[in-house]
């Protein structure tokens, strides 16, 4: 993923992480509405430093935390914002039934994107839904491939379930959701090319969990 591509979907997670419309960031010292669309779709177009600028203002973020986003790095939250930010509990109980739905629908807006490649927005929908959905289903699929792996030590069913994250590329610009991914391939018997000292990590992990 390159700069332009790492810059969109950083700008558009702390968007919604904050509960933000278009409109509100530019309220709030962003750049203008259609400069934010731009650059949350990932257009390529060139940013200039004063967007990047108004881009760290409206997002809340330090100062040069958009550039750093451009070059490889990770933006960095102003700690105020990331209290004024919880307005109440953090966790929801949410039902399997409702993790497939979302999954279900994620596919199909995923199919549609790739039959209409002419519709940019689509696209850039389809890729903001499948980021906003991980969080949800990440932890709780992964404790299931693991209570999978513990009770069956092979392939079982369930995989065709959640069939989706296992087709997931590893690479991510998120360390964290780079592993998650793997460790969910290895549980399912994907990766057979997974490094020794990895795969000697993964098995303490996984018996952690059994204790």
């Amino acid at each position: 993923m390159d700069g332009y591509g790492r810059l969109a979907e950083y700008a558009w997670k702390r968007r919604t992480q904050l509960g933000l419309s278009r409109p509100q960031v530019r309220e709030r010292g962003g750049p203008s509405v259609p400069t934010l669309k731009d650059i949350e779709e990932g257009s390529g177009r060139t940013v200039s430093a004063g967007t990047l600028g108004k881009l760290d203002t409206g997002l809340e973020w330090q100062p040069g935390s958009a550039a750093d986003v451009l070059r490889g790095g990770e933006p960095r939250s102003k700690s105020s914002t990331d209290v004024d930010a919880v307005l109440g509990p953090d966790t929801v109980v949410v039902s399997v039934r409702v993790v497939l739905d979302l999954l279900s629908i994620s596919r199909e807006l995923d199919a549609m994107a790739r039959d209409r490649q002419d519709l940019a927005e689509l696209s850039a929908l389809s890729r903001r839904m499948g980021v906003a959905l991980r969080p949800i289903y990440g932890e709780y699929v992964t404790r299931l491939f693991e209570e999978n792996r513990r009770q069956n030590g092979s392939l079982s069913p369930i995989y065709a379930m959640f069939g989706q994250l296992l087709d997931e590329p590893t690479e991510s610009t998120d360390e964290v959701e780079r592993e998650e991914r793997l460790y969910r391939r290895w549980l399912a018997g994907r990766d057979v090319d997974v490094p020794a000292e990895t795969v000697a990590r993964f098995e303490m992990r996984l018996n952690r969990g059994q204790k």
